[in-house]
């Protein structure tokens, strides 16, 4: 079959994730689809989920998936880009910030809340990116977005020079650049990101991650053999087993009744609009469950066929 599976991938700051994704492209073989699971800003570093062959159409499904980032983030300036590589924009006052102040402020944070994106960003307004209307000199106001902040921890005390270091976690279009400056705001001074690492994504974790320029050494029989097969994708949420019924009906796009399948793992659990996996030896689908008739029905939003075909 053609080559399926994910890569997790350890980027360095400096260089751009489809910079990344295009070079493990060409490793891997031009006729090969490759794609990711949410990028990575060129000024971070840390954990890119590189997307090939089949596992492409997971892109929104692993994007959904929680993040953690380890940040550190500087108070008394606030940039042009909300982190390190723009230009001061704004100084202020920070001596008077204490731990103890950011601890009670970062309560503030916690669950779902609207967040003003960075003007220097790729939100789309009016049909373009926000960062090139910004660098074009074009006013940039972005809309604010829910975003969720699951977790927020203060991992060192403020330093002489106004650092502080933060480990994060949330949920897709969350911006840890917005957070550095409306931390900051909050505070009654200013702040910007001074470096992002992002050490998980769902079920991976960076500590499993080759470096991006040992993996550009690699031959494309080498990557193949670094690939995590897609049905590994089953962790992060509820899993069932597809029977030959399943299969049938699944594989022509038809919904399958829940209590009907077998509970192969005990994640999330299911409920109206929450992901679900069902796998086989021969597909691995993600449903969405929905409510009818008094029960839970999976509808499923991708079929991947592993082997078998559909006969």
């Amino acid at each position: 079959m053609p080559l399926s599976g994910i890569l997790p991938v350890n980027k360095p700051v400096g260089m751009r994730s489809t910079e990344c994704v295009q070079k493990l492209r060409r490793a891997i073989g031009r006729g090969t689809k490759t794609g990711h699971g949410g990028t990575l800003d060129s000024t971070a570093s840390g954990l890119l989920i590189v997307l090939v062959g089949q596992a492409t159409r997971l892109s929104d499904f692993i994007m959904s998936m929680p993040k953690r980032y380890e940040a550190e983030v500087t108070f008394g300036t606030r940039t042009s880009t909300d982190d390190a590589s723009g230009e001061a924009v704004e100084s202020a006052p920070w001596k008077h910030v204490t731990d103890e102040m950011i601890d009670s402020a970062l309560c503030g944070f916690m669950g779902w809340r609207m967040q003003s994106p960075p003007s220097v960003s790729a939100v789309h307004i009016d049909g373009e990116r926000a960062h090139v209307l910004a660098r074009e000199g074009r006013g940039v106001l972005p809309e604010p977005k829910p975003v969720c902040f699951s977790k927020i921890a203060r991992t060192s005390d403020i330093s002489e020079d106004g650092r502080v270091s933060f480990s994060i976690l949330c949920r897709k279009g969350t911006y840890v650049r917005s957070f550095a400056r409306d931390l900051g705001t909050r505070l009654g001074s200013a702040a910007h990101l001074s470096s992002l690492v992002r050490s998980r994504s769902g079920p991976f974790s960076i500590d499993a991650a080759k470096g991006a320029e040992e993996l550009f050494a690699m031959t494309g029989d080498e990557l193949a053999r670094e690939l995590t097969p897609i049905p590994s994708l089953e962790g992060p949420c509820a899993s069932y087993l597809a029977d030959g019924q399943a299969f049938a009906a699944l594989s022509c796009g038809r919904s399958v009744r829940l209590g009907g399948l077998t509970r192969l793992s005990f994640g999330a659990e299911p409920r109206p609009g929450s992901p679900v996996a069902v796998k086989s030896e021969r597909i691995f689908s993600i449903c969405r469950a929905v409510q009818k008739d008094g029960g839970l029905e999976l509808l499923p939003g991708v079929n991947i066929i592993l082997s078998g075909g559909l006969e």
